[in-house]
């Protein structure tokens, strides 16, 4: 049909420009023409480039967390009256991720990457809405699932290690970090495989880690903000 061969170009084009661009470096004139659409086809399909936004997260979102919740289901039925171990949790929500890439063609791994990287990036105001719209249910499941495993830590303390795990898939995601561009250091021939299973090892043994402020270092809330760990209320 006309009307979704027109959606799908402007889908397309959408996730080509903003991985170049970013969302707020992209003009809807930049994506009608690399479209071949006209400005009333955007508005039609998506009411704008917020719309289109949406629909281009959504579409990669959506299987994955399909996923992501299936996985954790099965966990929590074979584990009965019990809890599912910390690093399946972790595994159920880290593999899906991994393996809608793993589908992709080459270069698609590589625009999604930089996507990806691009969209963590922008402003938090302009991102958050959609964070929670597409991710709120699965992360809350996620998160009751953890503090269910891990029922000698406060829910506060699971809550803050969590939004570290966050911040780790999106590091794993961006793609742009490895010691090799260390001065002097090999490339890393690490499997993929393996690298997981390194990074499902350390994130456990973080969220199991008992929770005791000694020996941490003293900190005030507004260094800890200078310093990037911008707490939610002060960007309110």
């Amino acid at each position: 049909m006309a009307g979704e061969d027109t959606r799908e170009r402007l889908l397309n084009a959408a996730e080509q420009l903003f991985a170049e661009h970013g969302v707020s470096g992209t003009t809807l004139r930049a994506l009608t023409k690399a479209a071949n659409v006209n400005l009333a086809a955007v508005h039609y399909h998506f009411g704008g480039k917020e719309g289109l936004l949406d629909a281009v997260v959504e579409r990669r979102a959506t299987p994955m967390n399909q996923e992501r919740l299936r996985e954790l289901y099965e966990l929590e039925r074979s584990a009965g009256v019990g809890a599912p171990a910390v690093e399946d949790i972790l595994r159920a929500f880290f593999l899906p991720g991994l393996r809608t890439f793993e589908r992709e063609e080459p270069e698609t791994i590589d625009l999604l990457t930089r996507l990806s990287a691009r969209i963590t990036c922008e402003p938090p105001e302009a991102i958050e809405a959609l964070v929670r719209k597409h991710f709120g249910v699965v992360m809350r499941r996620f998160v009751e699932a953890l503090q269910r495993a891990l029922g000698g830590l406060r829910k506060e303390v699971v809550d803050d290690r969590f939004r570290f795990v966050i911040g780790t898939l999106s590091h794993v995601f961006s793609g742009t970090f490895d010691l090799d561009v260390i001065p002097g250091h090999p490339v890393c021939d690490t499997s993929d495989e393996e690298r997981i299973q390194h990074l499902i090892v350390f994130l456990a043994a973080g969220l199991r880690a008992p929770s005791s402020s000694h020996g941490v270092l003293d900190a005030s809330p507004v260094a800890f903000r200078r310093s990037g760990g911008i707490r939610k209320e002060a960007r309110r």
